[in-house]
């Protein structure tokens, strides 16, 4: 039997608080660490990229040097009585392909810029169901004096910015250094070229002469709507490569200056860093579909028997000159007259600009 003493009894009570004590304390250190550790390591991990949110992104971006205003800035501050018809059309359409119509000049003809605005107030105040509306010229305008544009011209662009708001244009200046440089000289094709790659967001994009004048806007809308588009080459719908409306006609800009009075184009991303660009131009052999868009000897004045058969478009050209042929033409006198009406107080008969 073993007698314990009053101070052994002491001792083991000690002991055991010491040891709990000691338990405690390491129990508490390892919940530190590791409150410690989970807390390095959040501060260390790369944060999460938030949820994609709809209409942003690559995907939706507008070509980098787009001028006019956003999706939200129209809404905003353009002319709702313009676009309320095209955005009621719109909303029907949106879900058949992403569209553009675009006109481009690389010299700063005066009477050419302001047959491009009527172009756009045409397509906006009658209610065009393609989405946008693109006008494309070299970027060293924008740097340009108003001496050296000439001052008819420095005019027009202005007047055609203020109408870039109201009609809902994308303004897009493209640096034409890369031919420049060379001695080649700014032309429509090279201008084309060079800026092309702004439409890898749209299935296709139809180009339009200008001068020229509007007919009628919904047949107009017929040119990229009524037939099968070539689009992007795809060895599984021979639309893209034998197609009865459209006719393949390569990009020559090395070789041609002019281009096509009616020409689709298609930019697309085929991988490896390439760009696949497709052109063509319609069939002006196609019943009903060739004639749509025409020089002035497809209009006929006073053919009232079958109004299908007149033209959405004409487009108008120039005589040695520069200027705009008014003999046979029998649009002139109401082109010219609505071309005064969205460029008023300029001389459009003074073709002379880009003093040297």
């Amino acid at each position: 039997m073993v007698l314990l003493t009053s101070s052994t009894v002491s001792a083991i009570v000690s002991m055991g608080v010491i040891a709990l004590f000691t338990v405690l304390l390491f129990f508490s250190g390892y919940v530190l660490q590791q409150q410690s550790v989970r807390s390095i390591q959040s501060a260390l991990r790369p944060p999460t990229d938030p949820a994609p949110v709809k209409g942003h992104g690559a995907a939706f971006q507008r070509p980098a040097q787009k001028r006019a205003l956003s999706g939200l800035d129209l809404r905003l501050g353009v002319d709702q009585e313009i676009l309320q018809g095209s955005q009621d059309r719109h909303s029907s359409f949106s879900s058949k392909g992403n569209y553009a119509y675009l006109q481009l000049l690389s010299s700063p003809d005066p009477s050419a810029i302001c047959s491009a605005i009527l172009f756009f107030k045409q397509l906006a105040t009658n209610g065009t169901v393609i989405q946008d509306r693109l006008f494309m010229y070299p970027q060293q305008w924008d740097r340009m004096s108003a001496k050296k544009l000439g001052k008819t011209a420095s005019v027009a662009l202005s007047i055609l910015r203020t109408a870039s708001i109201k009609y809902g244009i994308w303004l897009l200046p493209i640096d034409m250094t890369a031919a420049t440089s060379q001695g080649y000289e700014s032309t429509d094709t090279k201008l084309l070229r060079l800026g092309q790659i702004q439409f890898m967001q749209y299935d296709s994009v139809l180009y339009v002469q200008t001068p020229g004048i509007i007919l009628d806007t919904e047949r107009l809308d017929e040119v990229l709507l009524s037939r099968p588009l070539p689009l992007k080459h795809d060895k599984n719908r021979p639309e893209s490569y034998n197609n009865e409306a459209w006719i393949p006609m390569p990009l020559r800009a090395e070789r041609d200056n002019r281009l096509p009075p009616v020409y689709l184009i298609t930019v697309n991303n085929v991988g490896g860093g390439h760009i696949e660009a497709r052109t063509h131009i319609p069939n002006v052999a196609l019943p009903g579909f060739g004639s749509l868009i025409t020089p002035p000897w497809g209009y006929k004045p006073g053919d009232t028997g079958e109004a299908m058969q007149q033209p959405a478009y004409v487009y108008f050209e120039n005589d040695r000159d520069g200027h705009v042929k008014w003999a046979g033409n029998p649009l002139f006198g109401t082109w010219r007259a609505q071309q005064y009406e969205v460029c008023e107080g300029l001389d459009l008969d003074d073709e002379i600009y880009h003093e040297q």
